[in-house]
């Protein structure tokens, strides 16, 4: 199937009209007859059915099949299709597995090696100003004593949004395809979680199962973040990330712009190299994405010499788990007004999509 003016359109809103690695996805992902109908959107129900000479209730069928495949985000004025790349990237690759084209993934990759969308992603991102995400810390790396704020706690964020709570595959893993580390990680509060459930990407999952999924994440040495943002009513999402194939991770780390993007904890890494073995420093190193972590060793000695470069650390924290010796702790060092109120940045990142519009 060529490549038709509808999708040559919609390339062309999401700022790709030239990419040919975009229009395979684009023709592997939809019919002509689709993207002329996503050309159309947002629109009033009532519009759509008059048309395509079609009832309102059909209308809302083709929304929802759509909506299943990732090709269609909700907005204030109705559903609409995703302009930004990177929401439709996340959004078909979210979408459940029998849901994803075969080819897809690697024509995405296609697209983030290929045509170097990876280099587009990290100034992108590095370029708004703000950092949008923050790390929180890992929860079996802060000591039963130290009382975090609610906004760094996993837990308090989990059990502020009980009401509502889905997870999901990662869609960066299920795409780059480049690492073992567990999928379905994804946790999704509020309005995120409902677009979840709607196309059918997520399932529905209590509090308890929220922790454990997140425990059993960071287990895996996936590192927890959330949205740069001191309001609980803000943070509609932990994502559990990893350097090998986070779309936002992975570029920017290449790019050497990651501490634009990303903010840290208030904590940092601490080492008492008087405790710490040979074993646990090449642990904590290997756990480490950002080359924080230096090990050297000393002549004549069993035990290295571990030093932490604190322009690198993000206070993570999962190094800490794997230091059997107790020799590595977090540190708190950052004030509460660390964490902004307020950041500029991607709607796809900074906030969910708002309640779409009443379909009559």
């Amino acid at each position: 199937m060529a490549v038709t003016e509808a999708m040559l359109k919609l390339a062309e809103m999401s700022g790709k009209r030239d990419s040919k690695a975009f229009h395979a996805i684009l023709e592997c992902v939809m019919t002509p007859e689709e993207a002329e109908f996503l050309l159309g959107l947002p629109a009033p129900y009532a519009d759509l059915a008059a048309k395509y000479n079609i009832s309102e209730a059909q209308v809302e069928e083709r929304i929802h099949g759509l909506a299943t495949r990732g090709l269609v985000t909700a907005s204030r004025k109705g559903y609409r299709y995703p302009r930004d790349p990177g929401t439709l990237h996340d959004n078909i690759l979210a979408s459940a597995p029998q849901f994803i084209p075969a080819e897809v993934p690697k024509l995405w990759m296609e697209l983030y090696e290929g045509e170097e969308w990876w280099k587009e992603i990290a100034v992108n991102l590095g370029g708004i100003g703000d950092k949008i995400l923050r790390v929180i810390p890992a929860m079996r790396s802060i000591p039963p004593d130290l009382k975090l704020l609610p906004v760094e706690s996993a837990v308090d964020i989990i059990q502020a949004h009980k009401d509502l709570i889905s997870v999901r595959r990662c869609c960066c893993r299920v795409g780059a395809q480049r690492c073992d580390h567990p999928l379905e990680v994804c946790i999704q509060f509020g309005k995120r979680a409902e677009y979840d459930l709607y196309r059918g990407s997520g399932r529905k999952i209590s509090a308890d199962e929220a922790i454990q999924i997140e425990l059993m994440a960071e287990d895996a040495g996936l590192m927890p973040n959330v949205t740069n943002l001191n309001i609980m009513e803000a943070l509609e999402y932990i994502c559990c990330c990893c350097g090998c194939a986070c779309m936002c991770m992975n570029p920017t780390l290449r790019y050497g712009n990651v501490n634009d993007v990303l903010a840290t904890s208030r904590f940092i890494v601490r080492v008492d190299n008087e405790k710490i073995t040979a074993a646990d420093a090449e642990a904590a190193r290997a756990r480490c994405y950002f080359d924080a972590i230096d090990v050297q060793p000393v002549a004549g000695s069993k035990k290295p010499k571990v030093a932490i470069n604190e322009e690198k650390c993000v206070g993570c924290g999962l190094c800490v788990p794997v230091c059997e010796s107790g020799a590595i702790t977090m540190e708190l060092i950052r004030p509460p007004e660390f964490i902004p109120a307020s950041i500029a940045g991607p709607a796809a990142i900074v906030h969910a999509a708002p309640p779409t519009e009443e379909k009559r």
